[in-house]
């Protein structure tokens, strides 16, 4: 999922459209799936990643936006996610699991700043947290 969502941040970039950030970050995704055997195509991913990877941040949480090219000064988030619900077609080994993580990106000039990155994002962040 970290992998999605660093490739979902890196497209969050002025002049790219708002939906590059979710292709990036669908294409990381279907992969994985199809790596496990869990899907067979990409377009299958969609059953496991039915959401939009990002929304508009200001005033009030799910801020109205254009959703277009993205410009300098637009805070978004990114957070892809999977849920593999009790019944679906894959291997019930993977029934249940649902992950989402998110970080808020700030467009800018230059690279995309994660206003958010003091958190922790590794699993090895998370578990050095979660010992103390």
């Amino acid at each position: 999922m970290l992998q999605a969502q660093n490739a979902g941040i890196e497209k969050c970039r002025k002049g790219n459209d708002f939906r590059a950030g979710h292709n990036a970050a669908y294409a990381v995704i279907a992969k994985g799936l199809i790596d496990l055997g869990i899907i067979k195509k990409e377009s299958e991913a969609k059953n496991y990643f039915m959401h939009g990877t990002s929304h508009y941040l200001g005033l009030d949480v799910h801020d109205a936006g254009t959703y277009q090219s993205l410009l300098p000064g637009v805070v978004m988030t990114v957070e892809p996610g999977i849920y593999i619900n009790q019944g679906s077609n894959c291997d019930p080994k993977w029934w249940g699991i649902g992950v989402r993580i998110e970080d808020d990106i700030l467009v800018t000039d230059g690279d995309p700043v994660n206003m958010t990155i003091s958190l922790p994002r590794s699993i090895e962040e998370l578990e050095k947290m979660m010992a103390e």
